[in-house]
């Protein structure tokens, strides 16, 4: 697949004209990663876009010491990443790592300017799915992480997996056990008073033993049923609480740097006052000795 298909399946260039995109199609150059190499690393400069053609890219977040990370997301072929350096040439706010054998497209912030340059529609184009991009993040970090399991669950719960869970949960109470024992009882009494009538199911009640074994056979497959969306809330409390501690972990790491740099704020600020105080002692010192010489003079 040549470099114009590639980038006619990427979202912030689907719109574009294939005039366009041959134009775009020589400002890639091909760059190529190992399982674990960094693309980029978080605080660098950034000037540059890739587009993922072949392999993975594991992004994640450095916290504290670069042994502990937290993942962000996981690029596959097809995926783009490094967008907003080609608008702000800010520094990284993530790491990019291959995860295995990696096929890149790269663009330069320099290209890209000269072409938006030459044509304005292309950056319309692309900033409009930048913007899209951005939206969907902005509204993902500013949601809370900490929804309720229960009511994920029940939103996406049909009316067989309603009637399945209702069943399951009167399957598995007290009043399930006494209706059966009543009702075994009952059968058995019934079947049992040859006297009065001719019982419809005589001892060792063989109908009676039909029936249970089809409730048993209809009952297991319930149960697990149940069972099986009990598993998926313990998936989706887990997704959730991966979240939760995402979100904790960054905006631990985002005022550990914020106290860091009021801190350097601060030192910055002792020195400067302190340089303040040597040269202010220095110019009492120079005046003290001004009027000692004056003192002197008088005397003599």
């Amino acid at each position: 697949m040549d470099t114009h298909d590639v980038l006619a399946r990427i979202s912030i260039f689907e719109r574009l004209t294939p005039s366009d995109l041959d134009v775009l199609a020589k400002l890639w150059s091909i760059r190529t990663l190992r399982q674990g190499e960094v693309l980029f690393s978080k605080g660098e400069t950034g000037n540059s876009m890739y587009v993922i053609e072949e392999g993975a890219l594991e992004i994640f977040v450095p916290v504290g010491s670069s042994v502990n990370e937290v993942r962000v997301s996981v690029l596959q072929a097809g995926e783009f990443v490094g967008e907003l350096s080609l608008l702000d040439g800010l520094p990284r706010t993530a790491t990019a790592r291959a995860m295995k054998p990696t096929r890149l497209l790269k663009m330069k912030r320099e290209d890209f300017v000269e072409l938006l340059l030459k044509r304005p529609a292309v950056a319309v184009s692309m900033v409009s799915e930048i913007g899209k991009r951005l939206r969907s993040t902005n509204e993902l970090v500013s949601s809370l992480a900490s929804k309720n399991v229960n009511v994920e669950i029940e939103e996406r719960l049909s009316f067989g997996d309603r009637m399945a869970d209702k069943l399951a949960q009167f399957g598995g109470s007290w009043g399930f056990i006494f209706s059966f024992f009543f009702f075994i009882f009952l059968w058995m009494t019934l079947n049992s008073m040859q006297l009065i009538f001719k019982p419809f199911d005589e001892f060792p009640y063989i109908f009676l033993n039909l029936i249970l074994n089809c409730l048993a056979a209809i009952q297991a497959p319930i149960i697990m049923m149940s069972q099986n969306r009990a598993q998926a809330k313990d998936r989706l409390r887990s997704d959730l609480d991966y979240q939760v501690n995402v979100k904790s972990e960054l905006m631990i790491q985002q005022l550990h740097t914020k106290m860091d740099e009021l801190r350097n704020a601060d030192l910055q600020t002792l020195y400067a006052l302190r340089e303040d105080i040597a040269r202010l002692q220095e110019h009492l010192d120079e005046l003290q000795q001004q009027k000692n010489g004056r003192t002197k003079s008088k005397g003599r």
